[in-house]
């Protein structure tokens, strides 16, 4: 039992950085990284990141016409 605790906590730790980096860039809230300790919250972190606008996305601009 302790050690399937201590995999998921090690586990969790090991995704935090990547995921604040990420949300970091994305622009929007780096510690929303630390949903990863909620229950499903592995899950819901990436949908979050799927499925947001992306403050920091610059729009889509046409490329000028030659």
């Amino acid at each position: 039992m302790v050690v399937v605790l201590l995999a998921g906590l090690i586990f969790g730790v090991l995704c935090i950085y990547p995921l604040w980096r990420v949300f970091t860039r994305a622009g929007l809230p780096p510690a929303l990284s630390l949903m990863v300790f909620l229950p499903f919250g592995g899950f819901i972190a990436p949908m979050i990141l799927a499925f947001s606008q992306w403050p920091n996305v610059r729009p889509n601009v046409q490329p000028s016409q030659r």
